[in-house]
């Protein structure tokens, strides 16, 4: 099995990567700026990262499977072959920053599909990708005044301005990233660590092991009442563990 951070970062340094994308080009050469939107922004930077993902590929004998749909998992699915029992999921994720240093949080897909079904919404059997991987953008969002939604000509090009700026990015594992409270609201979403980048770059996340971070979210109370009859957060699951270990 490849290191994906090592291998991603080794492809990096032999990909030119600009972040300078302007916007969508018809047929008439016509320019229509991207935008603030955060999911635009979030395609933009997928599409910037495959071709390095396709490079770790290349150099390591793997084939490249892509997500047939917008709600699967992963992103990109890295494997000798669909028999292949130790496939890597790749996912890209981003949000953005008001400021350097600010702490951020991403979500990290759903916690009732796929972790606990083995084949809801995910390209291959979930017992079939030996890890997760997570590649994160952090973004500074440009103000919506400062990208006029208008349409620009060629001649234009360099006066079309960027949406975003100050890209950061981190390559980590999933489990070491995850934090114990669910993401985006209601949904049923894993939830990040709240930090900075460096706290992502060094994968400070509370779970002892994968095999902890599995079980903490496969058991997870999907509402509030839920979480109140069994656990709220990882102190209470290590408690509710070792009560049923007791029995």
């Amino acid at each position: 099995m490849i290191n994906f951070k090592t291998e991603f970062y080794k492809a990096l340094a032999e990909e030119e990567v600009k972040y300078d994308v302007k916007g969508i080009v018809t047929l008439d050469r016509r320019i229509y700026p991207l935008g603030t939107d955060t999911k635009v922004l979030s395609t933009v930077f997928e599409m910037i990262v495959r071709p390095i993902v396709f490079r770790v590929a290349s150099q390591n004998d793997l084939i490249v499977k892509e997500a047939r749909a917008q709600n699967y998992y992963p992103d990109f699915t890295l494997m000798k072959g669909e028999k292949d029992k130790n496939k890597l999921a790749v996912d890209v994720k981003t949000t953005y920053r008001e400021r350097e240093g600010q702490k951020v949080n991403f979500t990290l897909g759903g916690y009732t599909s796929f972790l606990r079904t083995e084949t809801k919404n995910i390209e291959f059997p979930y017992s079939q990708y030996a890890e997760d991987w997570i590649i994160g953008f952090i973004y500074k969002r440009k103000e919506p005044e400062e990208s006029p939604a208008h349409i620009y000509n060629f001649a234009e090009l360099d006066i079309i301005p960027e949406p975003f700026e100050d890209v950061a990015f981190f390559v980590a594992r999933k489990w070491k990233i995850a934090g114990d409270i669910a993401g985006s609201g209601n949904t049923t979403n894993i939830g990040s660590i709240s930090g900075t980048l460096e706290d992502f770059e060094r994968e400070a996340g509370p779970f002892a092991s994968k095999e902890e971070f599995l079980e903490y979210w496969r058991n997870y109370g999907r509402t509030a009442a839920e979480r109140e009859k069994k656990y709220k957060n990882l102190g209470e699951f290590r408690a509710w563990k070792s009560a049923k270990l007791e029995k």
